[in-house]
């Protein structure tokens, strides 16, 4: 997919617009995920930019924490994504987000570098984790 991002120069350095933080950035490879991400979710999976929080700010055990991508559905966090860079996850990145979920409690758990996608949940209730192929739409009903 291929989306016309909102890209500036200034002082030598490069900015891409976030569509939800209504504001440049610094354009790195992780804020290039993030859009990529935002503008996926938004265009091709029908999700309200109301319902988007980017890098929303949580203290897990007194340390502040961002979180790339929190998408919220019946004022509940249902996916939580994680944005990298890298071409490779780690399972310190898989830890790192179901740490995060353990506080959020999101519905969903995603890990992306926009190429690769893990896309999975908890079932508490069996022990287990289930994988899916794809990001649920905004009509997903829970």
């Amino acid at each position: 997919m291929k989306y016309k991002f909102l890209i500036k120069h200034y002082n030598n350095n490069t900015y891409i617009y976030c569509i939800i933080r209504k504001k440049y950035y610094l354009f790195t490879k992780e804020e290039y995920v993030r859009q990529h991400m935002l503008y996926y979710l938004i265009f091709n999976k029908g999700y309200d930019f109301s319902s988007i929080f980017v890098e929303k700010i949580y203290y897990f055990n007194n340390l502040k924490k961002r979180i790339d991508i929190l998408v919220y559905k019946n004022n509940q966090p249902f996916i939580l994504i994680e944005c990298k860079s890298s071409k490779i996850f780690s399972k310190k990145v898989f830890d790192q987000i179901i740490q995060y979920n353990f506080y959020i409690k999101s519905y969903y758990l995603l890990i992306t570098n926009w190429i690769n996608n893990i896309i999975f949940k908890i079932d508490f209730k069996n022990h287990i984790i289930l994988f899916f192929n794809e990001i649920p739409n905004s009509n997903f009903i829970l």
